[in-house]
């Protein structure tokens, strides 16, 4: 697990540092520079749980015919995923762009951020096509147990991004400041590194599955039980992100500096939670793949050993992340009550990180199996019964304050967490999804 994990641990740390790069050069420009992208993310947020749901359901399609010797059904698996991808992606970019000025005002978003909110989303839903087709790859890549490629990608893709965000944002020759649009142009130029690299290889035969054009036509023998599985994870993600954007609502209630520490305190968090989604995405393919061999007991002993030693480490960088709270805020921000708020939404919202891993193992076991339908019941128990419900009332008819919102936020991780383990624990996950053909039966027995 650890073998399969670590690359996509350090991938995901990678994807937390494109916001936090962008925050360090950002805060440059004033807190409300360092605020917009917060409030555009919840937002674009919304529009990659499309494409997060069926990247997961690519990786677990991939990952159980691979599993079970069945390498055309791996390939036009990726095909299908790639084909829809590409489609949807168009549509939503259009949506958002459109959207933009209008979702920006339903939240609230303060009058000195909303323009630069605004030129930041609609950069980032003109690229919504190459981020779907970078976030695409990164799960087929999963699904066959190859995370080093894609690791390897998003630290070409990282460094691009790192020399072009000074250079956008600040200008320098003949290239304007751009400000906050520069931080987005650079993510996307950065992002679609990863996106022709991806396809070339997958075409190419050269990252495990070779990929043809009829692969992309659709047929729907192959693309109804991939939108069957992948539907719910949709669900699970968009009504997650949708549940953020109202957050972000209540937390624009509470004026710029409250957006901006949280804005902050996100990245920083998303850092700590790459631990969850190394471990998580390692537990796809490996319950996946086991589940298509037949292995259910292995599959069990990984579920299980792979949630506890989750929840460890992250007990533990909760502690560290918590000692060194302070001076990180200071390097992206210089306005004390930034840091302050930002130093106490670690305090607080950072206690229930284990416990968010708990969820995400458990979830990433039911994703694997191909049983996707528990972990978006619960993810959209935990935003909206929980989370937004809790929050809304501690912070406002409470009077809580901000403090009423960390609080929401923690009580929501450590519930859902406990509920979905215990959901976990009645074994329906361990049926497989697919149906292996008869050649590829001999050849695994």
């Amino acid at each position: 697990m650890l073998h399969l994990a670590w690359p996509v641990m350090l991938t995901g740390a990678l994807q937390a540092l494109y916001n936090l790069v962008d925050a360090f050069w950002l805060g440059r420009l004033g807190t409300a520079a360092v605020a917009a992208p917060g409030m555009a993310w919840p937002i674009l947020f919304f529009f990659m749980s499309f494409a997060g749901g069926f990247q997961a359901a690519g990786a677990t399609f991939v990952a159980q015919h691979f599993g079970a010797g069945d390498q055309r059904g791996a390939e036009e698996s990726a095909g299908q995923v790639l084909a829809f991808l590409g489609l949807a992606s168009a549509v939503l970019a259009a949506l958002g762009f459109t959207l933009a000025p209008t979702v920006l005002r339903l939240i609230g978003a303060p009058g000195e951020i909303y323009p630069l909110a605004l030129t930041y989303l609609r950069i980032e839903c003109v690229g919504l096509p190459i981020m779907f087709l970078a976030q695409a790859f990164g799960g087929l890549m999963l699904g066959l147990g190859n995370t080093r490629l894609a690791m390897y990608l998003s630290v070409s893709s990282l460094l691009l991004n790192g020399a072009l965000d000074p250079l956008f944002i600040f200008g320098w020759g003949p290239i304007p400041a751009w400000g906050v649009a520069g931080a987005a142009g650079a993510t996307i130029l950065s992002r679609g590194l990863v996106a022709v690299i991806g396809l070339g290889l997958l075409f190419s035969g050269r990252a495990g599955i070779k990929l043809h054009l009829g692969n992309l036509r659709p047929r729907l023998g192959r693309i109804l039980p991939i939108l069957r599985v992948g539907l719910p994870n949709v669900l699970d993600q968009a009504s997650t992100s949708l549940g953020f954007v109202v957050m972000m609502g209540l937390v624009s209630g509470f004026g710029t500096a409250v957006v901006a520490s949280y804005t902050v305190g996100n990245r920083i968090i998303n850092l700590v939670n790459v631990i969850s989604w190394g471990a998580g995405s390692a537990l796809v393919a490996m319950v996946g793949q086991n589940l298509g061999a037949d292995q259910t007991e292995r599959a069990e002993m990984i579920a299980r050993r792979g949630i506890g030693a989750t929840f460890l480490a992250l007990v533990g960088l909760y502690f560290v992340t918590l000692l060194l709270r302070r001076p990180l805020f200071g390097l992206f921000v210089a306005d004390p009550e930034v840091i302050r708020q930002g130093s106490f939404y670690i305090a607080v919202f950072g206690t229930s990180i284990p416990f968010f891993g708990l969820f995400d193992g458990a979830a990433a076991t039911f994703r694997g199996s191909g049983h996707t339908v528990p972990p978006m019941v619960m993810a959209i128990v935990r935003l909206w019964a929980l989370r937004v419900f809790l929050s809304w009332a501690l912070a406002y008819p409470l009077g809580f304050g901000a403090t009423g919102l960390w609080a929401g936020m923690a009580f929501s991780n450590f519930l859902a967490g406990l509920a979905l383990i215990g959901w976990l624990q009645r074994g329906t996950w361990k049926r497989k999804v697919i149906r292996t053909p008869a050649a590829a039966t001999e050849v695994a027995s």
